[in-house]
């Protein structure tokens, strides 16, 4: 076999994304009940719908815990964006920032490894060239857990009719 080519997504790449992270309790991030928003949806409908669904859950919205689903993060208020890139190469860099912030807070000596940093890097890297999500979390020391996630918008591949948080982008 002469190589091996991984398929990416089709469409052009978002207009921008969205950066945000958590460090908590790991109990709170177990809790699932403020995660999910009150309706499940297992297809793509109009924003209009989407900001519906999203109101009908004050403690959905109001949480600043990740959701279970990553897109849904887009959904929440644009308070809770740390955040926003329209080069991938910089929403990289911040990713990387994060988790170099968080490494000696990390349970394991596993998550704390370089190599396997780089690894992280290096796939967040790729993901986010080809305009996908990026998702990290870690268990840390004391019982915490620590969330860093970068997610497309404008549009997002999984959930391509989220409406952005920020409202219409340049």
């Amino acid at each position: 076999m002469a190589g091996t080519r991984t398929a990416q997504p089709r469409g052009g790449p978002p207009g921008h994304w969205h950066c945000y992270r958590w460090t908590g309790d790991r109990r709170t991030y177990d809790d699932e009940s403020a995660r999910r928003p009150p309706h499940l949806v297992v297809h793509d409908i109009p924003p209009s719908e989407w900001k519906r669904i999203a109101a009908a859950s004050p403690a959905f919205m109001a949480s600043d815990v990740p959701p279970l689903e990553v897109p849904h993060w887009l959904l929440r208020p644009a308070r809770m964006i740390r955040a926003t890139f329209q080069e991938p190469d910089k929403a990289s860099a911040w990713y990387r920032d994060q988790v170099t912030e968080l490494t000696p807070a990390f349970m394991t000596d596993h998550d704390r490894d370089p190599a396997r940093q780089a690894e992280w890097q290096a796939a967040a890297e790729g993901r986010l060239g080809w305009g996908g999500d990026v998702v990290g979390g870690w268990y840390l020391r004391r019982a915490g857990f620590a969330s860093v996630q970068v997610v497309a918008c404008s549009a997002n591949r999984i959930r391509p009719t989220l409406p952005c948080p920020m409202g219409p982008q340049p």
